[in-house]
């Protein structure tokens, strides 16, 4: 095992401050379910003094949003996403994955499956589907029950013709590269054309590479790390060679996850060469936000809108990107702003945790939606087309419609008054 993983696992005193900020713990109320306690279970697994192969045993490290709020909480500053993400690990290579979250890492790994898979759902759709264009932020609601998802659970929509890939094809010089990440490049491609046309108003060369994968996170998240490195490889060698000087990642988990995760990956895996590749990868990439704020005068062209609203901050935006003051200077130029209440604390999607634990999930939600209400707005505004799905399905659940869930870039461009 690397040092610095080690190093990690003992930087934890059990001074218990993370119980005071972990969001599943103030669910729970449950020891294993916040940070030195999944710190304590990893290294009693590493010892080989317990196991993780009954069901509560496993929810003990996959009940974690990997949200990392405890580590901005921590004095010791101890990575315990990292360390719940290696004893992931260790649990998959004792007793092996889901059956979905198999066939999940098999998709994501091949571009022309998740095309097939993605229009597949849209040609099936009205079989499947309710649209729900009322709602907080249109999306489709499933006509009958899955074994992971509710009858009436509102998803992302799934009738968009093209994937924002397949919209803007081209070659040659750029000065910046986009990866949309997987929910906007299927679902809410929209988010996608507004950034198109902000840079095409500033006059900024843009590509958008065909053969772009997804940047993995799901898959590294579960634990599976033999799919993870395939994806951060291909992923890393289309980047390389690549002519631009940013790579503007619009999903804050992506972008989060190359620029911290790809080279964790590669110290666990020992690749000294690769870890380097992915630091040298790392530097080019930015938030579209971060960009827009420090790279262009667009605060000039904006027109302030006649709408109240206020923002919710994605985990992986304010806590391992470190941005928080970018998105509100330009909401608060577009809009009459307002900061709601704990602004930051997590929607409690997480990806595959919303599947694996709906209930919760929606109950770390609710807090928002409090919040949300008592701001005022009538636009939600967020940086996270994960955290806009998990929260516009949340104000859909408690009636509020009337609250529009927008993504920060899609203001910025209603602002501009085209």
């Amino acid at each position: 095992m690397d040092r610095r993983i080690t190093e990690s696992i003992n930087s934890c005193v059990k001074c218990g401050i993370c119980r005071s900020v972990c969001p599943v713990f103030k669910e729970e109320k449950a020891e294993p379910f916040v940070a030195r306690g999944h710190i304590t279970l990893l290294g009693e697994l590493i010892k080989g003094s317990i196991d993780f192969d009954e069901k509560e045993s496993k929810d003990y490290l996959y009940k974690c949003l990997l949200c990392t709020t405890c580590v901005e909480a921590c004095p010791n500053d101890s990575p315990t996403d990292m360390i719940v993400e290696f004893a992931r690990n260790r649990v998959i290579e004792k007793h092996g994955l889901p059956l979905y979250k198999r066939i999940m890492a098999r998709v994501m790994k091949n571009r022309q499956l998740m095309d097939f898979a993605y229009k597949s759902a849209g040609y099936l759709s009205g079989f499947l589907f309710n649209e729900k264009k009322e709602a907080s932020r249109a999306g489709a609601a499933l006509k009958v029950n899955t074994p992971y998802l509710s009858k009436n659970e509102l998803l992302p929509p799934v009738t968009n013709k093209k994937t924002f890939i397949e919209k803007y094809k081209g070659k040659g010089r750029a000065k910046v590269a986009l990866f949309p990440g997987c929910l906007i490049n299927y679902a809410y491609t929209e988010i996608g054309d507004a950034l198109v046309k902000i840079l095409k108003k500033l006059k900024i060369s843009f590509i958008v590479p065909q053969n772009q994968l997804c940047c993995g996170a799901p898959i590294y998240a579960s634990g599976n790390l033999k799919d993870a490195e395939y994806l951060a490889k291909k992923n890393i060698e289309i980047f390389e060679a690549l002519d631009v000087e940013y790579i503007l990642v619009l999903e804050p988990t992506c972008a989060s996850f190359m620029v911290h995760e790809y080279e964790r990956l590669f110290v666990w895996l020992e690749d000294k060469q690769w870890e380097k590749r992915a630091a040298k990868i790392a530097k080019k990439i930015v938030d579209p936000v971060k960009f827009l704020y420090e790279h262009t005068d667009l605060a000039k062209m904006i027109k302030k809108l006649d709408i109240k609203t206020t923002y919710h901050d994605p985990c992986h935006l304010k806590r391992t990107q470190k941005i928080s003051n970018e998105p509100r200077f330009f909401i608060d130029k577009a809009s009459n702003f307002t900061d709601m209440k704990e602004a930051d604390r997590c929607c409690g999607n997480a990806g595959t945790f919303s599947v694996d634990y709906p209930e919760l999930s929606k109950k770390i939600a609710s807090h928002k939606v409090k919040n949300i209400v008592d701001a005022e707005a009538e636009y939600l505004v967020t940086g996270c087309s994960a955290c806009m799905m998990q929260l516009s399905g949340a104000l859909h659940r408690d009636g509020r419609d009337g609250i529009k869930t927008i993504h920060t870039i899609e203001l910025i461009y209603k602002a501009l008054g085209d």
